[in-house]
């Protein structure tokens, strides 16, 4: 039954941790790489015009956050107007007001731009409908009905761009290579029995893919290509295709680049409109920058996630994150100090005597780590034997050498800078207590078990602390450690899982490797 509930407990926090990890990496592309930068694109849209000296409200078209891009850090400068953002269904727009304005006036707006995958987004986006009164149905209707030079034109232009087509994307490319053609006569019949707007190709080319039954819409936006003080409105083309809008050329239906386009308005709305002024202008300026992916997954979390961002240790101020970045690691080398007494049977002084050990080779390297700690344990033996001499008590023992210690690593340090060494010691780092405590230790087990055994002990706290140190010092390790602290909770299921190992040790095979050669020579 105790299994039973163990394996339940285990299989709980691997679960529980692999689905937060899970869920930052890909729902809030949090990376699984350190230093990892990703570009993002600032935007900014000046607006002038001139008002009349009467109320004005303009309101300027804004790109939203429902397509590839997640828009953050938006700011609005407008003196002397009222500032407010609202959401319709033509899309996101800011609305200026003010009681009134005589002359020429500015208004700013900015916005940082964060890609996104939509593989990823929070909600699956519902399929849209075709709108168009030329559907299939009401079309073969009405030709049958009332065949008009439109409807044959429109019915035969569709049909023989589904026969030379073998799927939705390669139909899609028929049409547009026939809707382009203005010398066939069912386009110049479709121009003229049409809507009027559908004199532009790339308008032509919605109309036709709505009869098709295919939800498509025109855009008007900006191609994020380069840094631009003038970066021009383009025109392009999405439809539906599986469960996705796909940006497309107006003219020939080639697929753009999803993640350097930026829709702005659809279906021909104005960028701008509103009372109380003329002459307005609009520009756009774009620049792309390049920042920290943990940056983004942050900002992304905050707006998609805020429990995240408040859980998430990088919340923290840089001091406590440095701290912590140090703490998170020690249960990794715990555990490696686990794995090495439980199944391995390596002996060593305490129980995680190692890995404060590991922690101190950090500043000083490891070889260097190593002959200091080594050089710095003899000279103490030494120093503890002469004291033992004294017939000193216990706590005064461990005072006298503990001060000799400190003398020591002072000495070690002005020496190493009068000979232009960097010794790497530090005070609060290489920790002077466990090197008190580790040389009381190996005095006792020396007095008792002999210098074998205390060598032996010594030998394995060293051993210890070498993978110790690879752990703690990894920039992988430590990025995962930060950035997915809940990644611990696998690390705390392997600990309680090895608590219940009572097998045989590594080292037990070669202790009793006699007794099983005497079992044998007996049988």
């Amino acid at each position: 039954m105790k299994r039973t509930q163990l394996l339940i407990i285990v299989g709980a926090l691997i679960a529980a941790a692999l689905g937060i990890f899970s869920y930052k990496v890909t729902r809030l592309g949090f990376p699984v790489v350190p230093n990892l930068d990703s570009d993002t694109w600032t935007i900014e849209a000046k607006v002038s015009f001139r008002g009349r000296g009467d109320p004005v409200t303009l309101r300027l078209a804004l790109p939203n956050s429902e397509g590839q891009f997640t828009v953050v850090d938006e700011t609005f400068v407008a003196s002397g107007f009222g500032v407010e953002t609202d959401t319709t269904e033509t899309g996101r727009q800011a609305v200026f007001e003010r009681r009134a304005q005589d002359g020429s006036a500015v208004l700013f707006y900015s916005a940082k731009l964060i890609a996104v995958d939509q593989r990823y987004s929070n909600d699956a986006r519902p399929t849209p409908e075709a709108i168009s009164d030329y559907r299939r149905s009401e079309r073969r209707r009405a030709i049958q009905e009332n065949a008009t030079p439109l409807l044959v034109a429109l019915d035969s232009i569709l049909t023989e761009a589904l026969e030379k087509s073998a799927g939705e994307r390669s139909f899609i490319t028929q049409l547009a290579r026939l809707s382009a053609d203005e010398s066939d006569d069912r386009i110049s019949t479709i121009i003229e029995g049409g809507p009027p707007e559908i004199s532009n190709a790339s308008d032509r080319l919605v109309f036709l893919l709505n009869a098709a039954g295919t939800p498509a819409r025109h855009v008007q936006g900006i191609i994020l290509d380069t840094d631009t003080r003038q970066a021009p409105l383009t025109t392009w083309v999405e439809y539906w295709l599986g469960e996705t809008w796909v940006s497309a050329n107006g003219t020939t239906a080639e697929p753009l680049n999803d993640a350097r386009t930026l829709p702005i308005v659809y279906d021909r709305q104005p960028i701008v409109d509103g009372d109380g002024f003329n002459r307005v202008g609009v520009s756009w300026s774009v620049a792309r920058n390049f920042e920290s992916q943990l940056s983004r997954a942050m900002e992304r979390g905050s707006e998609f996630a805020p429990w995240v961002n408040a859980t998430s240790l990088l919340s923290l101020p840089i001091d406590l994150q440095l701290v912590f970045r140090v703490l998170l690691l020690i249960p990794l080398g715990a555990l490696i100090i686990v794995i090495l007494k439980q199944v391995i049977g390596m002996p060593a002084f305490g129980t995680f005597m190692p890995v404060l050990i590991a922690l101190a080779f950090r500043e000083t390297q490891l070889f260097t780590g190593i002959m200091l700690f080594t050089g710095i344990v003899a000279v103490g033996l030494l120093l503890r034997a002469y004291f033992n001499q004294l017939q000193l008590l216990l706590v005064p023992r461990l005072a006298a050498v503990l001060i000799i210690v400190t003398f020591v690593m002072m000495f070690i340090a002005l020496a190493g800078e009068a000979m232009g060494i960097q010794t790497g010691l530090s005070i609060s780092l290489f920790p002077l207590v466990i090197i008190t405590m580790t040389i009381e230790r190996m005095s006792l087990t020396w007095e008792e078990d002999g210098a074998k055994e205390a060598l032996k002990k010594a030998l394995g706290s060293l051993a210890g602390a070498i993978p110790a140190y690879y752990i703690l010092t990894s920039e992988y390790i430590e990025h995962f450690a930060i950035v997915f602290p809940e990644l611990l909770l696998i690390v705390l299921a392997a600990v309680l899982m090895l608590g219940r190992y009572t097998g045989y040790k590594v080292t037990e095979y070669f202790r009793f490797k006699v007794l099983a050669n005497a079992s044998d020579k007996t049988s």
